[in-house]
């Protein structure tokens, strides 16, 4: 059966769909998650000279339900998922772009969906043209002997894209970076991505791990213990930095943006906190924003602070420890390589002054790598000048007094300063 979309194709063209074939497959396989699939699988089909015949992506999750169609197939730039009232990492699109994005390089997408129908389980087919996109097609719902629900999309007629190309390690490499987090979150659930049967891993993209436990105890001295999973990422993960907040059963309530978004350090985080303090909880995107009440309940309200500020302070410590063990190094040869130190001579007191002023830089950029990101770099190299200069006078010390009115420093980082200036 024919049915129209309430918009003209040239319209879709120009809404901003991917212009990447690995975004196209990127958001075919976030609906399936949005579907609540724990398994998404790709699998390819082509000729021996590499040629794709046809590309299937197939998931388990609950399928297209038919009296949702006129609005999620009808209704361009809109979606079931865009009116929920919680956003979480389960969900991530919003504006139904996904199923229009195979015409960048398939002519025809088929979507065979099984769904539940009561006690029993349905199937049928939608068809869309990549040359009638304001139009889909689809079967009337049968008797399925499928064992489960879940959905298949398959592409056909492609064009522009060989198998290899979805096969490489770097298409491997950028759904690990997109989805690596989302399946870490969720690794005790089963959660897995697959090509051609193959699940890919994303364990080559965490650098370091840590897990520990907070208790914490409300004015009415009820104890909550919140466990803690601390993950740095080698490179940028395909989700901003988040406090993600896991009730007992693992499945995420919400999640609080981190205060390390906007460093520039290469600082790829996430922590994931779990406890039954989070069981019943839904937090909508007012809460998350730290606007209003996060509780109702005055209790709950100053357990979730306590957590908050324990969570900060962790996060400081681990930022910290990755600036002085690996950031500061590369700084400091930035500062090298872009000539922004003073010169000095071969004299022995240059030979020191040019190690003091290195070790205060090194100091000040550990306490607040932001006092050296996005600051042009003749102002560096003046402000560095001037630091050289208070270093050949009397008057030194008075350099800790002028960078405490710019820098928080904590008492064993202004002991290591007051050292250095001695």
């Amino acid at each position: 059966m024919k049915n129209s979309t309430k918009i003209t194709n040239a319209s879709i063209d120009s809404a901003g769909l991917p212009k990447d074939a690995k975004q196209v497959i990127a958001e075919y396989l976030w609906n399936g998650f949005d579907a609540k699939a724990t398994v998404v699988a790709i699998d390819i089909t082509s000729n021996q000279l590499g040629y794709i015949e046809q590309i299937s992506i197939s998931d388990n999750g609950e399928g297209i339900a038919p009296n949702t169609l006129d609005y999620s197939f009808g209704n361009f730039l809109d979606s079931l998922k865009k009116g929920q009232p919680k956003r979480t990492s389960y969900t991530r699109g919003k504006k139904g772009k996904g199923r229009f994005a195979f015409s960048l390089f398939a002519t025809r997408a088929t979507w065979y969906t099984v769904v539940a129908a009561g006690d029993s389980l349905v199937q049928y087919k939608l068809v869309i043209d990549r040359d009638a996109k304001d139009e889909y097609d689809n079967s009337e719902p049968q008797p399925s002997t499928a064992l489960n629900t879940g959905t298949t999309v398959v592409l056909e007629g492609v064009f522009g894209l060989n198998a290899m190309t979805l096969q490489s390690e770097e298409f491997v490499d950028f759904l690990a970076q997109e989805f690596g987090w989302f399946l870490h979150l969720n690794k005790d659930l089963g959660y897995s991505i697959k090509i051609n049967g193959k699940p890919i891993s994303y364990q080559q993209l965490i650098q370091e791990t840590d897990e520990t436990s907070f208790t914490i105890y409300s004015p009415e001295e009820n104890s909550f213990v919140f466990k803690v999973n601390y993950i740095r990422w080698k490179y940028p993960i395909g989700d901003r930095y988040y406090y993600y907040f896991l009730n007992s059963h693992k499945a995420e309530v919400a999640k609080l943006l981190s205060s390390f978004n906007n460093n520039a350090i290469d600082f790829h985080h996430s922590v994931y906190v779990q406890s039954s303090f989070f069981n019943g909880f839904e937090m909508s995107d007012m809460m998350l924003s730290g606007e209003g009440n996060l509780f109702s309940e005055k209790e709950q309200q100053v357990v979730y602070r306590k957590l908050v500020i324990e969570l900060r302070d962790m996060l400081e410590r681990k930022q910290k420890k990755y600036v002085r063990d690996q950031a500061v190094d590369i700084k400091l040869q930035e500062l090298v390589q872009k000539d922004l130190l003073p010169h000095y001579s071969s004299s022995d007191v240059d030979k020191q002054r040019n190690v003091t002023l290195l070790q205060l830089v090194q100091e000040l950029y550990i306490a607040d790598p932001r006092a050296f990101v996005g600051v042009k770099a003749d102002l560096i190299r003046t402000y560095l000048g001037f630091l050289d200069l208070l270093l050949q006078t009397d008057r030194k010390n008075e350099i800790l007094p002028i960078v405490e009115r710019a820098i928080p420093l904590s008492d064993k980082e202004r002991e290591r300063i007051v050292k250095i200036l001695k």
